[in-house]
């Protein structure tokens, strides 16, 4: 229960985010069915702790005079409500057993809203496919079809989200943190992120009495020291001056870590009053004097203005300061609103509403201003995975920012998800959950983005007999400078992990090994989200001079010598093959040979393929291969591999065209290995 916070005691007004959704008026109908029951003698009591909001004790004085009700009729709206009064104390599986109660009493002919909401409560608890009967049985009893379909799909995209997260956060509960009651809302008090304020209704609160909303402690502010290990201290209460008999709670911290801004909500026996603002100054390890933030003038004759202000978040120049509230003019229910501070006139400025684009008909809440700028919050009129998700905005100007987007899972869930802050710049800090599997009914969670895991994972083999090669060298160079130098192993093995690889960078391979042509190629983790292992296997060709080499194909126009590249080809890219071969072996001197088919006259086609070969040459020469490394020789028809009387005997055209263009070849033979470029001797 903490929604405006469990300290602000204003329960998330369910109402308002269907309404935002176009659901039913399930207040409409409650309404009329708390005045029918009202005339019940038995039910009065309850009936009036829950018109103000009273829940735990409306839900115990129900079970109370249960036992006396003979209606069948209002048996069924009284097991409904303490099923809302649990659900309104955001405890929704204590609300299931009521509703299920509710639904075996037919109450369903009176109220098909008792589906809807039951299904609400096993969504929220991640119980999807029991989710999805509930809603299928609220549209069978007239529910509004489009929300029914609208809310099964949110269940089927939540469980493929949970069972394929979308994003790498992982998140742990922070035990220490946490107790069987509310935590909520952290706050870093320092600036080194090692001490942490929040929100809590544990034990050791302040004043014997239970809050009539929630039958917890009133809500205090906690705070806790985190050592070098990283193990929080146990939870303590701060001083008297901030924390009173009512409910204290959503802190925030200037950017000197000096003044503390927290939420406070007056109670008194005659009930609840309005939530504001309050600022304290940090005296050591103590805090001063509190003194109230006038957001709202609550003092002025004729104005009554009961609108709830809290949930403070400082901009990091301290000049703004955001938060949620319900006062008119905004779009739904609590909206994000702000304010900025006058340094000469030392006052704060009227307040002004974020916008449409940040709030919606439902809750807009929990703020926080990361120190790039972007605007996190929670909402529950955003698209979402259930009940309040966190949010982020980028900054786009002053006090200005773009279009929500959700954090997805697993910072959010079906449950109720809130309150984030980072540490710092860096990809990780807390939040709040209700989540199932918590220690208490809303938890503390840290998340944090984890490394980018790279690995290269290769084998070295040969070409011709396919057993890998040992002591093969493998040189590994970054863009971002690094450089490593690795033999394979005895199985021809070589892997490069543990951070040796790492994000943003590209890199090339080179595998070489006396006796064989090098090779090697290149990879790149630009732009990767996931961690990835880039598994490899190099086949190196032994060195045989004067040994044909087979090129990837290399075509010309008919009757021409120039490189064929069209749509179809490209016989550049064919040539860059060998410019990687003569690259990565700089000793290399070779001679490139282009055959021409057996077709013409051979004079014809021996001046052909010389020509054709010396384009291939010249094309390195312009890629940067020194003129001496290369020998260009056209062959014309002197070398055919399908001789004359093999093509003739060939069934068809298309086939013999076939065997012509296996005669029409480009290769490379290594003819030396020695090859040092003049003036490098």
């Amino acid at each position: 229960m903490r929604i405006f916070a469990p300290l602000l005691e204003v329960e998330i007004n369910t109402n308002a985010m269907r309404i935002a959704q176009r659901l039913i008026l399930l207040c409409f109908t409650l309404v009329l069915a708390l005045t029918a029951g009202a005339q019940s003698k038995y039910t009065e009591e309850a009936d009036n702790a829950y018109a103000r909001e009273g829940y735990y004790e409306a839900a115990e004085a129900y079970k109370r005079v249960y036992p006396k009700i003979k209606s069948i009729e209002e048996k069924g709206r009284v097991l409904f409500t303490i099923g809302e009064c649990y659900r309104l104390m955001r405890d929704c599986a204590g609300a299931e057993e009521w509703y299920e109660k509710a639904i075996t009493a037919k109450y369903y002919k009176e109220n098909a809203d008792v589906f809807y909401n039951y299904a609400e409560c096993l969504r929220e608890q991640g119980k999807f496919d029991e989710a999805i009967v509930q809603y299928q049985k609220f549209q069978e009893r007239g529910g509004d079809a489009g929300l029914a379909a609208g809310r099964i799909k949110d269940c089927e995209s939540a469980a493929m989200m949970i069972d394929e997260p979308p994003t790498r956060y992982v998140v742990e509960n922070e035990v220490i943190l946490n107790s069987a009651q509310f935590d909520y809302a952290p706050a870093f008090s320092d600036k080194k992120g090692d001490e942490m304020v929040f929100s809590s209704s544990r034990q050791a609160s302040t004043g014997s009495g239970d809050d009539p909303i929630t039958g917890e402690s009133f809500m205090d502010l906690f705070q806790s020291e985190r050592d070098k290990k990283g193990k929080w201290s146990t939870p303590t209460p701060l001083n008297n001056t901030v924390n009173t008999t009512s409910n204290e709670g959503a802190a925030s911290f200037d950017s000197k870590s000096k003044e503390m801004y927290f939420t406070r909500c007056i109670y008194t026996k005659k009930g609840n009053f309005a939530c504001d603002i309050y600022n304290v100054k940090k005296q050591g390890k103590q805090y001063g004097v509190a003194e109230l933030v006038p957001i709202i003038d609550r003092e002025c004759d004729g104005c009554n203005d009961s609108s709830q202000v809290g949930h403070p978040a400082l901009t990091p120049d301290d000049m703004n300061m955001i938060f949620a509230s319900d006062m008119p003019g905004g779009y739904g229910g609590k909206d994000l609103w702000y304010i900025s501070y006058d340094r000469k006139a030392k006052t704060w400025s009227k307040p002004k509403n974020l916008g449409d684009k940040i709030n919606t008909k439902g809750d807009e809440m929990f703020p926080f201003v990361h120190e790039n700028g972007t605007l996190y919050f929670a909402s529950n009129g955003h698209t979402g995975l259930g009940g309040l998700d966190n949010f982020m905005a980028a900054s786009t100007g002053e006090m200005q920012f773009d279009t929500p987007v959700n954090m997805q899972y697993p910072i959010n869930s079906s449950s109720e998800d809130f309150g984030i802050i980072f540490e710092g710049d860096k990809d990780q800090g807390f939040f709040t959950s209700n989540r199932p599997g918590g220690k208490g009914k809303d938890d503390i969670y840290s998340f944090k983005m984890p490394p980018l895991e790279f690995c290269l994972k290769a084998v070295v083999y040969d070409y011709d007999t396919g057993t890998p090669i040992a002591d093969s060298k493998v040189v590994v160079q970054g863009t971002d400078g690094s450089s490593y130098e690795i033999m394979t192993d005895g199985n021809g093995g070589f892997s490069l992990c543990d951070g040796q690889i790492i994000a943003e960078t590209n890199y090339s391979v080179d595998v070489s090994k006396e006796g064989y042509i090098g090779t090697g190629d290149q990879f790149s983790t630009v732009g990767l989200t996931e961690s990835t292992t880039f598994a490899r296997e190099y086949f190196l060709q032994p060195i045989i001079l004067n040994t044909e080499y087979e090129l990837p194909l290399v075509l010309y126009p008919f009757d021409k010598a120039e490189l064929l590249i069209n749509d179809e080809v490209n016989s550049a890219d064919s040539l860059n093959y060998l410019y990687d071969i003569l690259v990565r072996n700089p000793t290399f001197v070779i001679q490139l040979e282009a055959h021409t088919d057996t077709r013409g006259k051979a004079d014809y086609n021996q001046n052909l393929s010389q020509r054709r070969a010396e384009t291939c040459v010249n094309y390195l020469i312009s890629k940067g291969i020194h003129p001496l490394r290369m020998k260009p020789v056209g062959m014309g028809e002197s070398q055919p591999i399908i001789k004359d009387k093999e093509i003739e005997a060939l069934a068809t055209e298309e086939e013999q065209e076939k065997a012509h263009q296996v005669n029409r070849r480009t290769i490379f033979k290594i003819i030396a290995y020695d090859f040092v470029e003049p003036g490098d001797n």
